[in-house]
């Protein structure tokens, strides 16, 4: 299950850089962004978790569990296309990767230019052999420095999608450990199609009243988003 909810929010993110019609470094495995927030199954002990001991619980089954309503689920996909900040994030990460790929794209151009005089005047005979010489060491030194950018800018991203996971990531365990304060669940589950929890009872389903939490928090931070 944990595979495939890293895919997931892998495919949410994608979508978004493709809204953006971005380029550069779709090369890239976008999300690791998803990959830690999406291993979402968390453990919350009840609000009256005092009252049993290990001996008490060893007698509950799973059924006991989910006829007390300890037990509930989030559907994954609708959260993390649905959640606030892991849009904003998205956005912000999309548009950094765009500014990359456009001053990217303007030296590739560039050089691709130098690389069209230097052949049209070795056809012509327009510069010495010393001096062709000294263009074509030049353009190799430009191409390397061309795939080391490429690579730099790649780590670049590759280090904000990690930031970024880790700041989603956070925001979720802190805020589903604020709202379990008075829900007293023992499990709070994440759910995705295709997922091995091949079946669930609707009512068992947080999902909306999570995210409109889970929002309302994020947007109450951070006032200047929430016009959004």
């Amino acid at each position: 299950m944990d595979v495939y909810l890293c895919e997931v929010f892998k495919k949410f993110i994608i979508d978004i850089l493709r809204m953006k019609k971005l380029d550069l470094i779709l090369t890239l495995e976008v999300v690791l962004f998803a990959a830690v927030v999406l291993l979402f199954i968390l453990f919350f002990k009840s609000k009256g978790s005092d009252k049993f001991d290990t001996a008490d619980t060893v007698g509950i089954t799973s059924v006991d569990a989910v006829a007390d309503g300890a037990i509930v689920y989030i559907n994954t996909d609708s959260l993390f296309q649905n959640y606030q900040m892991a849009i904003d994030l998205s956005e912000e990460l999309a548009e950094t990767t765009k500014k990359l790929d456009a001053e990217l794209s303007n030296r590739q151009r560039s050089f691709q230019a130098n690389v069209n005089d230097f052949q049209n005047k070795a056809q012509k005979g327009l510069e010495t052999r010393a001096k062709l010489a000294e263009m074509e060491q030049q353009l190799a030194a430009d191409q390397q420095n061309l795939l080391q950018l490429s690579d730099t800018y790649r780590m670049q991203i590759a280090e904000e999608q990690n930031v970024m996971q880790r700041k989603v990531l956070q925001a979720v365990i802190d805020y589903l450990k604020e709202y379990n304060r008075d829900k007293g669940y023992q499990f709070i589950m994440g759910r995705a199609f295709g997922d091995n929890l091949l079946f669930a009872s609707p009512g068992l389903d947080i999902t909306v009243s999570a995210l409109e939490g889970i929002n309302a928090k994020y947007k109450a931070e951070n006032p200047a988003k929430a016009t959004k």
